[in-house]
């Protein structure tokens, strides 16, 4: 992201130590922001929208600053928008479609720990009340998706746990 405040630097041949204290410390704020954003990506995180638009109102009071040290005017507000706390803060938040996908992975790994279970028990065939009784989320997740006359069941990367004909579910290894 091309910041307003870094071109206004370069326009106007200055250096961050000649800028007045309110601008050096809208820029420091703007530099915690970015390496919060550089550790998020590292973690295979996006800045969530509102972390991004925090941050741009930062740089524009900054480039606004900037612009009253050249032009000796006052014409900017007193006080930055956000700090770089209010928007990291936004940044820990996870996005609708973060939160499902840890929901998912975390049941995903409650099946494979029963299934690894079951599997261990050395047998192989279930009826449903034997699900109920001895694993309970992947009994919740094959009625929360069942279809009479369907092929009914959970598969993870590990197991295949699938419905036959005569309503016995099958645990196999993948």
């Amino acid at each position: 992201m091309e910041l307003m405040y870094v071109k206004a630097l370069k326009e106007n041949d200055l250096k961050v130590s000649s800028l007045p204290e309110d601008a050096q410390v809208g820029i420091n704020e703007i530099r915690k922001v970015i390496a919060g954003f550089d550790m998020a990506e590292r973690k295979g995180r996006k800045p969530t929208p509102s972390a991004v638009k925090k941050l741009k109102a930062m740089d524009k009071w900054v480039y606004y600053e900037i612009l009253d040290f050249v032009h000796d005017t006052e014409n900017n507000d007193d006080d930055i928008p956000n700090d770089a706390d209010d928007v990291l803060d936004d940044l820990q938040q996870k996005t609708p479609a973060e939160e499902t996908e840890i929901k998912a992975d975390s049941i995903g790994l409650k099946i494979d720990a029963e299934l690894d279970q079951l599997f261990a028990s050395g047998k192989k065939e279930y009826s449903i009340d034997d699900i109920k009784r001895q694993a309970k989320t992947t009994y919740k997740e094959i009625w929360d998706a069942y279809e009479t006359g369907d092929t009914n069941g959970v598969e993870t990367s590990k197991y295949s746990f699938i419905e036959n004909e005569n309503e016995l579910f099958i645990l196999n290894l993948k």
